[in-house]
């Protein structure tokens, strides 16, 4: 399967095509960067050597922010060539906010009656 891997990213570069690179990046993410990472992050655009990385919310952000050179040198060594020379990371948007009448886990306070 890694032999497969390594044939269509040789074909995939040749392209020459910003969605090929991506595509590949999304099929090889958690190889390239660990399993646990990429349950994190996801790349969402790479073109003109700069990739663009979503994160699990600001936190994880901040966190990869001072692994842009290892992000760069993990894609680069995986694609065999300079695919990247700049990473951006971007938090995912937390979940909008709804209403305590359309929330159904929201638990109303109940207050007990005195005597009852």
């Amino acid at each position: 399967m890694d032999r497969a891997g390594k044939l269509l990213g040789g074909v995939l570069r040749r392209l020459d095509r910003p969605e090929a690179a991506l595509a590949w990046l999304t099929s090889a993410w958690p190889k390239v960067v660990g399993k646990i990472l990429a349950a994190h992050t996801k790349p969402i655009r790479c073109e003109a050597g700069r990739l663009e990385i979503v994160a699990d919310g600001k936190a994880w952000q901040k966190q990869l922010e001072s692994m842009k050179k290892e992000f760069c040198e993990r894609v680069n060594q995986a694609w065999g060539g300079n695919l990247v020379r700049e990473v951006k990371f971007i938090a995912k948007p937390g979940p909008k906010r709804v209403s305590r009448e359309m929330d159904n886990e929201h638990i109303p306070f109940i207050r007990s009656r005195k005597g009852s």
